[in-house]
């Protein structure tokens, strides 16, 4: 069994949606997951999201396989306010895909898109205590370069 990529289809909506939800539920589980999932996607549903993806010129969204059956996604986005860059937005594997390869075929895919784009770089986001994440970032060379603090008033 390996770990593969491939560009996302309309067709993909559903599982990918469902995958989302998972990202979802998982993100809010760390310290200002709450907080960033409402920035990340600005309370819209998640099939407009993906479909606004998929069908976007300067967004590429990934499917993560296990052999044949999908277990992830990534979502980057081409932005040239200033220098050239790639956001990889949103990365998420299951839980049963992590430690196979998967993650690593997403980012390696996020990599490869950003170089034949000719990007100056590739950023990412991940929250505090999200070890699995940032050390997935560090193993192919993106290091933290901005921490964000908040104190909430209410």
């Amino acid at each position: 069994m390996t770990a593969t990529t491939r560009p996302a289809a309309v067709e993909d909506i559903p599982l990918l949606s469902e995958l989302m939800v998972e990202a979802v539920t998982e993100l809010r589980s760390h310290r200002g997951g709450e907080v960033f999932e409402v920035s990340l996607h600005e309370g819209r549903e998640h099939v407009e999201i993906l479909r606004e993806s998929i069908e976007s010129a300067d967004t590429m969204v990934w499917c993560g396989l296990w052999d044949s059956a999908l277990v992830g996604y990534a979502i980057a986005t081409y932005r040239t306010d200033g220098e050239p860059v790639v956001l990889l937005r949103e990365i998420y594997t299951t839980p049963e895909a992590r430690d196979v390869g998967v993650g690593e075929a997403l980012v390696e895919a996020a990599i490869a898109w950003a170089i034949a784009n000719e990007a100056q770089a590739i950023d990412a986001q991940t929250l505090p205590g999200a070890r699995q994440s940032k050390n997935l970032f560090e193993r192919f060379g993106l290091t933290a370069r901005l921490i964000t603090v908040r104190r909430d008033l209410r």
